[in-house]
């Protein structure tokens, strides 16, 4: 079968499959559904969702805005995590009286959620790498180190070196002691 172009009036399986549904698939970016999950509730392959994406300029936006609250609310989150914060825990309460009645009550308690280090680092890391980064990148001129070595073997080919004792510098020193190195 060719291309559909040009065909007037002709329905599509995304006129009939996804377009009713955009409200449902925005609520389900929202929540974090995947795209083999959304794929398995709409019956679609990962392609034709891939392909619908790119050809379809509105469902497009709804999955970069579905994405966006997403991702908008996890920041929201972390944050809150970073610094701390309160709410109310409600604890019901069943309690019998002498005549074997029991009565119900709910109590409001106010609870403290301390910051949390590990997502204040979490933070820091992708936030401000260049100052928070655990793995830090540091370059070391070892140029002046290889001339010496290079120095050194060609001297010992010459002959003009003990290879054992000269080249290592330790010929004076006697194993074990590292009186040098006391201060």
């Amino acid at each position: 079968m060719g291309s559909r172009k040009g065909v007037p009036n002709k329905t599509t399986r995304y006129d009939t499959d996804i377009l009713p549904r955009l409200s449902d698939i925005k609520e389900w970016l929202m929540q974090g559904d995947t795209v083999r999950e959304i794929c398995k509730k709409l019956a679609i392959s990962p392609d034709t969702w891939y392909r619908y994406c790119k050809d379809h300029e509105t469902l497009s936006e709804l999955v970069n805005m579905g994405r966006s609250v997403l991702c908008n609310e996890v920041e929201k989150s972390l944050l809150k995590l970073c610094t701390g914060y309160d709410y109310e825990e409600l604890k019901t309460i069943v309690e019998e009286d002498k005549n074997g009645k029991k009565r119900t009550r709910i109590e409001k308690i106010k609870r403290h959620q301390p910051p949390s280090a590990q997502a204040i680092s979490f933070f820091l890391r992708n936030r401000m790498p260049e100052e928070w980064a655990e793995k830090k990148e540091f370059i070391l001129d070892t140029s002046q180190n290889e001339q010496a070595r290079k120095k050194l073997f060609i001297q010992m080919i010459n002959g003009e070196l003990d290879a054992e004792t000269e080249a290592t510098g330790y010929q004076d020193e006697q194993p074990g002691t590292n009186d040098d190195y006391i201060q």
